[in-house]
C-alpha cells in the first residue's frame, strides 16, 4: 500500500459506491480504523486526509446513504495477484449510528429502518455558519456537518431545549452578504467529539424557500465533486 503525496484537500469528494450484497459491503469494511472505514476499489487518486463522502449504494438499503470520511491511504493494484486498487476511507465518528445500521443491515440483523427524511441532507466539509436565539443578545460562530432544504446539523456544545428558536447566517459560496435562515432546534447531539444542535428550518414564503434552495445547490456544488468508483 502506497501513501499518495500530500496535497490541499479542496472539495469533499463525492465516491459513488455499489455493493452488489450485505456479504461484499462486509468484505469490504476496515474494522482496523477506530470508527471503521471501507475499501473503495478505484483507479482514482486522492491526498491522504481528503475529506470524502461515501454514496452507498446497497440493494438491502430503500434508498442511497451517504457516510462522511478522509482518505487514509490509497493502494495500487497487482494483477498478477488479483489485487485491486482503491482507497481506504477512514468514517468520522459523527457516522458511528448510520455505520452500525449498515453493518446490520448487511448482516441481516437491522431492526426497523429510521423514517426517510422529506429532503436529503448533503454532507459539508464544515462549513462556517453563524447562528443567534432571537431573544439574546450576541452570536455564536460554529460549522455546519450538512445540510438540505429541511434543516441542518451544526456542530457546537451548546446545548439547546428542543423547539429553541434560532436564526443561521450562511454566506452562500462566491458571496459576500449573508444569508438569514430561520429555524428551530429539533433534536440535541451529547456524545462526545460530536456534539450539535439538529435544527429544522422554517421558511416564510415561496420567496424564502426558493432562496433556500439556491443556497443549498450552491453549496452542494462548491463542496462536492462527484466520480464513481471503478
Amino acid at each position: 500500500m502506497t501513501p499518495v503525496e500530500a496535497s490541499d484537500p479542496g472539495p469533499a469528494r463525492l465516491l459513488i459506491t455499489r455493493f452488489r450484497s450485505g456479504q461484499e459491503l462486509l468484505e469490504r469494511y476496515l474494522s482496523d480504523f477506530e470508527h471503521g472505514g471501507l475499501f473503495v476499489p478505484t483507479r482514482k487518486v486522492l491526498a491522504p486526509g481528503e475529506p470524502v463522502v461515501l454514496d452507498i449504494r446497497l440493494p438491502a438499503l430503500r434508498d442511497h446513504t451517504w457516510l462522511r470520511g478522509r482518505v487514509a491511504y490509497s493502494r495500487r493494484g497487482r494483477r498478477k495477484t488479483g489485487i485491486r486498487a482503491g482507497l481506504a476511507i477512514e468514517l468520522l465518528p459523527e457516522e458511528n449510528e448510520k455505520r452500525d445500521y449498515l453493518l446490520a443491515l448487511a448482516r441481516d440483523t437491522a431492526g426497523p429502518a429510521s423514517p426517510q427524511r422529506k429532503f436529503r441532507r448533503i454532507p459539508v466539509a464544515d462549513y462556517s455558519v453563524h447562528w443567534r436565539i432571537p431573544s439574546q443578545q450576541g452570536r455564536h460562530a460554529s460549522t455546519i456537518a450538512d445540510i438540505g432544504q429541511g434543516g441542518a446539523f451544526i456542530r457546537t456544545p451548546t446545548d439547546l431545549p428542543t423547539g429553541t428558536a434560532v436564526v443561521l447566517e450562511l454566506v452562500p459560496p462566491g458571496a459576500l452578504a449573508p444569508q438569514l435562515i430561520e429555524g428551530r432546534v429539533a433534536w440535541v447531539r451529547k456524545a462526545p467529539g460530536t456534539e450539535g444542535l439538529g435544527v429544522e428550518f422554517r421558511c416564510r414564503d415561496l420567496g424564502g424557500l426558493r432562496r433556500l434552495r439556491e443556497l443549498v445547490r450552491r453549496i452542494r456544488d462548491h463542496q462536492i465533486t462527484a466520480f464513481h468508483a471503478a
